[in-house]
């Protein structure tokens, strides 16, 4: 049976973003406990890694196509 508590469908934000990558780079975390951190399943954090999202380039970008 799967747990309801952890959110299912919901987009990553950018401060959850910026948390990953911290607790990924600088404190070392696993996938597992950085999923418990935010209440979302091992897989996302992974896939969030691997897609590199954390940067303020990525922000940049967002920023720069609102303006527009």
């Amino acid at each position: 049976m799967q747990d309801d508590s952890i959110t299912k469908g919901k987009e990553i934000t950018y401060a959850e973003r910026q948390l990953i990558e911290r607790w990924h780079n600088k404190e070392k975390l696993s996938n597992r406990q950085i999923a418990q951190l935010l209440n979302k399943v091992p897989q996302t954090i992974h896939h969030e890694l691997k897609r590199g999202t954390g940067s303020t380039k990525d922000q940049d970008k967002v920023l720069c196509n609102s303006r527009t």
